[in-house]
């Protein structure tokens, strides 16, 4: 005496293959904080995003981080600086990250390290938001080199390749030194009079 609705089972069917088919929401930024394991690449060309690789561009896993996302890294030394991840890997899997470097001596001396990564934005995963993110990072990296910081979003290697010809790097044993002469030399001058 039970009634079937047979009907019905295509219209479920339809709504969870539906739901399976869709993304998950991006998760929230700092539940993605922390260590990571980073390599270096200094493959040039186009990324899996559609943009060029520059000195900012990360590979990393599209279910972790996906394209378009803004990240901080940390104790990766003259690359520690803010990046766009507009590239993916085969080997890039689960927290792991492959930086650009343009040059193939500097990728084996980098090695694998571990390193601290701040998730400034989760990326939606689209070549234009890719290209916005790199946008924004650009922006931020001139801006640290206009005020002559290093680390925070700029690299070193930015600062070196786009410094004024009279200044030193932030933080140098000749940045320092310079500083040091210029606070000695009014107390001289003083003691001249």
């Amino acid at each position: 005496m039970g009634v079937r609705f047979a009907g019905y089972a295509p219209v479920s069917c339809i709504l969870a293959a539906c739901l399976l088919s869709e993304k998950a929401a991006p998760a929230d930024p700092a539940s993605l904080n922390g260590h990571y394991i980073a390599t270096a690449y200094s493959v040039t060309g186009v990324t899996a995003s559609g943009i060029y690789t520059n000195r900012h561009v990360v590979a990393a896993d599209p279910d972790i981080l996906p394209v378009g996302s803004i990240v901080k890294v940390r104790h990766a030394g003259k690359y520690s600086g803010e990046y766009v991840v507009a590239d993916t890997g085969e080997k890039i899997v689960g927290r792991k990250l492959d930086i650009y470097i343009p040059n193939t001596h500097a990728c084996k001396k980098f090695g694998k390290r571990k390193v601290h990564v701040e998730v400034v934005k989760v990326g939606a995963g689209t070549h234009q938001d890719t290209k916005d993110a790199a946008h924004v990072v650009k922006k931020d990296v001139d801006q640290d080199i206009q005020k002559g910081v290093v680390g925070h979003a700029a690299t070193q290697a930015d600062w070196t390749s786009k410094k004024p010809a009279d200044s030193t790097l932030p933080g140098s044993t000749a940045a320092k030194t310079s500083a040091s002469q210029q606070e000695r030399s009014p107390n001289r001058r003083q003691y001249e009079k």
